[in-house]
């Protein structure tokens, strides 16, 4: 018997020895509402960006992890179907995108302020260009508005 209760004992301590030791996986670096970003969401996203900019910091890193989570929580309540690219890029095109009008005046205004810049060409040639630049100059203020107020709106807690 005491041999029976030494043999149960001794599996006993195994088993238990086996599941004490459990190492961390993952860390949490930061909360947006309910969703945890974890380091391993960092690293991955971090490796991916520092191609496109290498001497990022990784506080901007974090910072850019929780807008893209807040745009993509988004995204998903408006029913937005796709990859999570997709879905941020169609979030933006539905709510922000189609809301910018960049009038003629605005772009003929631009122009004769900065003809210097266009050296020789005329209006006509240079037009779409203006456009285009500025129209991305109102999609991005109008962009930093809309996530200042949905991260007034959220809950956000940053470990990193």
């Amino acid at each position: 018997m005491v041999k029976f209760i030494s043999v149960l004992v001794t599996l006993f301590s195994i088993i238990l020895s086996s599941i004490c030791n459990a190492e961390i996986i993952d860390r949490v670096i930061a909360y947006v509402d309910n969703q945890a970003i974890t380091l391993s969401d960092f690293e991955k996203f971090s490796s991916e960006i520092r191609k496109k900019i290498p001497d990022i910091q990784n506080e901007e890193i974090v910072k850019l992890l929780i807008n893209r989570t807040i745009l993509l929580k988004k995204a998903k309540e408006q029913f937005i179907e796709g990859k999570e690219d997709e879905l941020i890029n169609n979030y933006i095109d539905l709510k922000i995108k189609s809301r910018i009008i960049i009038t003629d005046n605005k772009i003929r205004e631009y122009y004769e302020k900065n003809k210097n810049m266009f050296g020789e060409k005329t209006y006509l040639q240079v037009r779409d260009e203006i456009e285009k630049y500025l129209f991305e100059k109102e999609l991005n203020i109008k962009l930093k508005e809309h996530l200042e107020e949905l991260k007034q709106a959220s809950e956000i807690k940053i470990n990193f």
